[in-house]
């Protein structure tokens, strides 16, 4: 019983910590977005649907702490690091295309 609840407590703690993208707005000026732009949000789209499926396997991990368990971790948070980073990188392209039109 006590391992189903720590069970649940890791889930309830790995979703909790999920990026969603804000809506995005089209004006009128920015209804063809640029194809580069496109692409990298996409794949950061795609990367957030795998560090999920990381986080969401880490959560059926045996719950003690091991090397191995920490290293996982270590791994998912990295590429939360690097997935932040490539929504600055967006939306700093988005404006300095923004700027230039």
């Amino acid at each position: 019983m006590l391992r189903k609840i720590c069970l649940l407590l890791v889930l309830l703690f790995s979703f909790s910590s999920l990026t969603f993208l804000p809506a995005q707005t089209v004006k009128p000026s920015q209804s063809v977005e640029d194809p580069e732009i496109q692409g990298m949000k996409s794949d950061a789209q795609r990367m957030r649907m795998i560090l999920n499926q990381m986080r969401t396997n880490l959560a059926f991990v045996d719950t003690t702490q091991s090397p191995l368990k920490h290293q996982f971790e270590l791994e998912t948070d990295m590429w939360q690091m690097m997935l932040d980073q490539m929504d600055r990188r967006i939306v700093a392209l988005e404006g300095s295309r923004a700027k230039n039109k």
